[in-house]
């Protein structure tokens, strides 16, 4: 009898269950559709059965929806009176407010936060609810009262987020940098705070405040994390000379930091500034010793630079490259030829073969290179590069062709690969094969390297915007021919091409691109006058089209290096500032015009 009576016990309470959990879904279905009305009135029966939070949470915003306020109140106390946790006060002091009583919402505020500073398990969650109902000055003065109780790292950050809400700025970069000192392993935490609140413009008001409290910190008490924060902060700003004082005053006082100088020395010059990452790997030279890994590797940059420096402006002198060359025997006789000494290895072969006519030297290295067991694959890819262009630039077009196809093919998916394709597909274009170049120009201009895409872009408009005018393809051949010609350094023919174009075209669109080119034709044979000419024809007479603001860079780039005519210079790039601000050459065309007229002012005086 007893069993068949708990057989009967067990299958009574299964079917009670089983119901409750129908009507609960059920309750759970029209909160969800919006119909609280109903939802209100399911879970008022469940709730009578069942006092728990989740359905009083449930239950109170029904009520609250279908404005039943007497209700929603006196279910509110109750659960209070069962449970004694301070949260549910707040839920009142929402009611209140929602009835427009907001004085005695508040009152119901202050209250949870006393309750809650009597039993402090319950600080975190009565800030927790705070913060999500958006009453930020009672969240912070129950985090503050919880960070006193006990210091945790939580509890700095939910404070920061409050003032960053509050629009307190100042109050939450303090915050974060007072959490750096004892957290240190916070670094990134904070970073990830602080990047929303500030731009890459150094002008822009939060990065100044940060700024200021940044140093202020600094001053006070000395920290690596603060101060590498401050590097991070000059870093958005592309103020890389500042973040490098800062990276040599953590190196000399807190922590060897060398190889964070060098990183940012590499990021200097992916950005275009030079004269920092010269800087920075001089530093490096100074505080290593010359067999060190530190010390070849910044030797090797060094020579990058000065490569890239002397490379860039249309005019050189050959001393200074004659110099530059022996610069790069002397590394590569020390060092040797390996992965690391790669680029003074290419750099140097360009140096003899482009710019001192000793082709063959440079044949001799890079060969021997290709045949290196010590070099990996990439390095051998960037040697058969640089080989393929002196072959082209000897007329050995099949093996330049072969060599390039070579490197796409081994490296189709990297970046060399893409550049490979590129070289090759300007082969095609040279040799008058215009669609061909056009279809693997399409993939090109989708390339991962922002270099490749553009240049692609460049050579597909230049085909498709010509083509358009003369369906023979004559005057776009000729002028392709011409090309091929001038980095064959056959600068007679070369302007003999040019000629012949614009006999017979005359009103031709690649016009101004003829006279650009044989602008360079004549810098080459420093003949500087008739570079000059042409330059001024397209300033005259193809103003408003692309290639104005290099006909003016240009120019001033004769006056001031090769006829030594400053202030014609000077009046030029002033008038790339104010005619060109958009202009790729804007920021070298400003550096030099701050220089001249320091120079001027430094002759006056």
């Amino acid at each position: 009898m007893k069993i068949k009576f708990s057989i009967l016990l067990f299958l009574l309470s299964s079917i009670i269950y089983s119901q409750a959990t129908k009507t609960e879904q059920l309750a759970a279905e029209y909160y969800k559709k919006g119909d609280f009305l109903n939802a209100a009135s399911l879970f008022e029966e469940i709730y009578k059965q069942k006092k728990v939070k989740t359905i009083y949470s449930k239950y109170i915003d029904c009520l609250i929806k279908i404005q039943s306020y007497k209700k929603a109140e006196k279910t509110i106390k109750g659960f209070y009176k069962k449970k004694n946790d301070p949260t549910i006060l707040i839920d009142l002091g929402e009611l209140y407010i929602i009835q427009g009583d907001p004085v005695k919402g508040r009152e119901k505020f202050e209250t949870a936060i006393n309750e809650a500073k009597k039993n402090t398990r319950f600080l975190p969650t009565v800030s927790s609810k705070f913060m999500k109902i958006k009453q930020y000055e009672f969240a912070l003065k129950g985090y503050s009262i919880a960070k006193q109780k006990n210091d945790k790292a939580s509890y700095s950050l939910q404070i920061a987020n409050i003032y960053s809400y509050l629009g307190e700025i100042e109050k939450m970069y303090n915050e974060l940098i007072q959490l750096l000192y004892k957290y240190p392993n916070y670094f990134q935490t904070c970073k990830n705070k602080l990047r929303i609140t500030i731009s890459d413009d150094g002008e822009n008001e939060n990065n100044k405040k940060l700024k200021k409290t940044l140093i202020k910190s600094i001053q006070k008490k000395n920290s690596y994390e603060v101060s590498k924060l401050i590097v991070w902060l000059f870093m958005q700003e592309k103020k890389f000379q500042d973040a490098l004082d800062y990276e040599i005053s953590i190196d000399k006082r807190i922590s060897d930091n060398q190889l964070d100088i060098i990183q940012l020395g590499d990021i200097a010059v992916k950005n275009g500034d030079l004269k920092t990452a010269e800087n920075a790997f001089q530093y490096i030279l100074k505080h290593n010793h010359e067999n060190s890994y530190y010390y070849e590797y910044s030797s090797v940059r060094l020579l990058d630079i000065e490569f890239e420096t002397l490379i860039s402006p249309k005019i050189k002198k050959r001393e200074d490259i004659e110099q530059l060359a022996d610069k790069h025997k002397l590394t590569l006789d020390k060092l040797g030829v390996k992965t690391e000494t790669i680029s003074t290895l290419k750099n140097y072969c360009e140096i003899l073969a482009i710019y001192l006519d000793k082709q063959s030297n440079a044949i001799e290295i890079l060969q021997n290179a290709i045949q290196n067991s010590i070099l990996d694959p990439h390095d051998i890819a960037i040697c058969k590069m640089e080989l393929a262009k002196i072959w082209l630039q000897n007329g050995n077009i099949w093996e330049s062709t072969l060599l390039y196809a070579q490197v796409e093919k081994e490296f189709n998916e990297d970046v060399i690969g893409q550049k490979a394709k590129f070289e090759k597909t300007k082969i095609n274009y040279y040799k008058g094969d215009f669609k061909w170049a056009q279809n693997q120009l399409k993939v090109l201009k989708l390339s991962t390297s922002k270099l490749i895409a553009n240049n692609a872009m460049k050579l597909s408009l230049l085909i498709s915007d010509n083509l358009n005018l003369d369906t023979s393809e004559t005057a776009l051949l000729l002028y392709a021919k011409a090309e091929l010609l001038f980095n064959q350094k056959q600068y007679s023919e070369c302007l003999a091409q040019l000629k012949n174009l614009k006999e017979e075209f005359p009103g031709h669109s690649l016009i101004d691109e003829v006279l650009l080119k044989e602008a360079d034709v004549f810098i080459e044979k420093k003949e500087y006058e008739n570079a000059i000419r042409c330059l001024n024809k397209i300033c005259e007479e193809y103003y408003y089209d692309i290639l104005y603001d290099d006909a003016l860079f240009y120019q001033a780039q004769i006056y001031e290096h090769a006829l030594n005519e400053t202030n014609e210079a000077k009046k030029i790039y002033e008038k790339m500032l104010l005619k060109t601000p958009n202009s790729i050459f804007i920021n070298e065309a400003r550096n030099r015009y701050k220089m001249l007229r320091q120079n001027n002012f430094l002759q006056l005086q």
